[in-house]
């Protein structure tokens, strides 16, 4: 049985609702509206069919069913669900595809396990991006408008 944090929704976008910044969550993400800057989670992100993001994506694990323009980076597995669209690199040690889905970038598929974190940072190196996995923070001067959700918390 899976962990509570893995099945149980920590934050939520919902439809016709739209956030622009740095999204860092401890936990599950279900985005149903629209992004622009980065989701991070130390868990899972949804992305539902009515999503649009221009966002980078950092995760343990990812369900994308809606639009993902930006790199899609994630520890554990990749679901792209029919007519899933990603316009950007992606890195995953498991990639499932569900039906029609369109990617345009490049894509690893690296072995699971030991060392899968240092090959996702060196992939995220090699393509000049400039997302940081969760839990790597950026200097206190770069937090303007980074929202960080592990009880609501807002650091500016």
């Amino acid at each position: 049985m899976p962990a509570p944090r893995d099945v149980l929704v920590n934050t939520l976008l919902g439809p016709d609702s739209s956030f622009r910044g740095d999204l860092v969550v401890d936990g599950f993400v279900r985005v149903d509206g629209d992004v622009r800057g980065t989701i991070r989670s130390s868990g899972k992100i949804v992305i539902s069919e009515a999503a649009r993001c221009d966002a980078s994506i950092v995760a343990r694990s990812a369900v994308i069913g809606g639009v993902v323009r930006g790199d899609v980076c994630v520890t554990e597995r990749l679901t792209i669900l029919d007519g899933g669209v990603i316009v950007g690199n992606v890195f995953t040690p498991r990639l499932d595809a569900d039906g029609e889905v369109i990617m345009h970038g490049d894509v690893q598929v690296a072995p699971s396990g030991d060392g899968v974190e240092e090959a996702m940072l060196a992939f995220i190196r090699g393509h000049g991006s400039t997302i940081r996995p969760f839990g790597f923070d950026a200097p206190s001067d770069e937090r303007r408008g980074e929202a960080v959700s592990a009880g609501a918390a807002w650091k500016r």
